[in-house]
């Protein structure tokens, strides 16, 4: 039943799919002609329209070829809408990039090179608002109890009441537990008992069952391997909860080293070739915009700093950077001349700091010159604030987490930053939260938030010194 279901799911995803193509297609030839006029009487438009015609068919079977490569036919029932819109977005960037390479060697006009932008931001738009209205129809009629899907317990352990719980808590994910099933019956477990794992083939023949959830704490190989095979001859689908999983607050990735399954403690998008390349593209082309648009603000507070105060323009420091590498971090010198203290932070009103220096430091203008870091490659446009070696060695020793931050290349902003989450006087256990929640949740899109809320939040906060 549930593969029967998940094929006329599939299959009307393929379908939405394939028409969101079609009309994105239509929509993306309108606009480009309307804005780039073009005589059809001429015998290159006519090549041209046939490229049209070839490279409209390319885009729908590569459409779908990319979106079942990215995984995006299977059931997406407990999966957050922004996991499926980042796998649509990367299925549709792939798929871009190769048909621009196409285009390219054909040499085609720029009216198909804007079609082809067009396209793709028109069907993104369309396929991520289709499936957001499906998943909210979904979830009411499961909420209703339509589209049940019904599990069984197999084994109890230390994850089996929160399962229970998270299950209670979650009606529009349309599950409901018949029972479970364990050497005996467990009080705290309010729901019913079906006996011991000897009676398993007896109750899948009578009853029908979507999914089972291997919970049992049982090391004996031979009865996970039997408890398995009996769900695997009723075709039922098996997931595993180990016991050792009650065991962790963080969240569990499974994923493969090479043909066999590994359990994660933690998820990294960014090693990912893909993110970290869409993230190292964004800090090139945004770094080269931001080095040209404030190019005339950093002459301006060089020529101030040079004025004002003896010493260097640009103040160099060593910093701890992505896999615990150092690097060379570059500021415009806010302070007198070797006034820095490698065991001290900044503090607010901070006698070291000129009165430039105060200035720049209170809107982050110092910072500008990390645009250079960004562009060279040892830091980003967003991630953790990158810490000396002597605060690194102290953090770890007092913080277990803190290390984990040079997961990712460090930032000139982060998630932190713009939670008032910055300068010498804030938590450094809460900051390191912020960032393994950014680390860990990384996508484009929250790095352009991030980048937005600097521009406004970030550089006026109150801890700006």
């Amino acid at each position: 039943m549930i593969k029967q279901n998940q094929r006329k799911f599939n299959a009307i995803h393929i379908l939405v799919d394939a028409l969101s193509a079609v009309i994105s297609i239509v929509i993306s030839f309108l606009i480009s002609d309307s804005i780039h006029k073009i005589d059809f009487d001429s015998t290159k438009i006519k090549s041209d329209s046939f490229i049209l015609i070839i490279l409209s068919l390319g885009i729908v079977l590569l459409h779908l070829m990319f979106y079942a490569l990215y995984d995006l036919y299977r059931s997406y029932r407990t999966t957050r809408l922004r996991y499926e819109a980042m796998n649509i977005i990367k299925a549709n960037i792939t798929a871009f990039f190769i048909l621009e390479l196409t285009l390219l060697i054909t040499e085609s006009i720029y009216q198909l090179q804007l079609f082809l932008i067009i396209f793709f931001v028109a069907d993104t738009f369309i396929i991520i608002a289709y499936r957001f209205f499906l998943r909210r129809i979904l979830r009411y009629l499961r909420s209703k109890g339509y589209n049940k899907k019904y599990i069984v317990i197999i084994g109890i352990n230390a994850c089996t009441e929160k399962f229970i719980e998270n299950i209670k808590r979650n009606p529009d994910l349309g599950y409901e537990i018949a029972g479970y099933f364990n050497d005996k019956p467990v009080n705290t477990i309010n729901k019913p008992f079906l006996g011991s794992f000897k009676a398993l083939a007896r109750y899948f023949e009578v009853n029908t069952i979507d999914e089972a959830v291997l919970m049992t704490s049982d090391s004996n190989e031979k009865i996970l391997i039997m408890i398995y095979n009996i769900c695997e001859r009723f075709g039922i689908k098996t997931s595993i909860i180990p016991n050792i999983f009650g065991s962790f607050s963080s969240r569990i990735y499974v994923s493969k080293f090479g043909s066999l399954p590994v359990m994660s403690l933690r998820n990294v998008p960014l090693d990912n070739k893909l993110n970290a390349f869409i993230k190292r593209l964004g800090d090139i082309v945004i770094s080269i915009i931001g080095i040209i648009v404030s190019s005339p603000l950093m002459i301006g507070v060089a020529i101030a700093i040079k004025a004002t105060s003896k010493g260097k323009i640009i103040f160099k420091q060593e910093r701890i950077g992505y896999n615990r590498k150092r690097f060379t971090m570059y500021k415009f010198r806010s302070m007198k001349e070797n006034s820095e203290v490698l065991d001290k932070m900044t503090e607010k009103d901070d006698e070291r700091c000129t009165k430039v220096g105060k200035f720049i430091r209170r809107f982050s203008i110092d910072e500008l010159p990390q645009l250079f870091n960004v562009l060279i490659g040892n830091m980003s446009l967003v991630g953790p604030r990158p810490e000396t070696p002597f605060f690194v060695s102290k953090f770890q020793k007092s913080i277990p987490q803190y290390m984990l931050k040079h997961y990712v290349k460090p930032g000139m902003t982060g998630w932190a930053q713009v939670n008032d989450l910055r300068g010498g006087d804030t938590s450094i256990e809460e900051r390191i939260k912020y960032d393994m929640y950014y680390i860990e949740n990384w996508t484009f899109m929250f790095d352009i938030k991030i980048l937005f809320m600097t521009l406004t939040k970030g550089i006026f906060s109150k801890n700006g010194f």
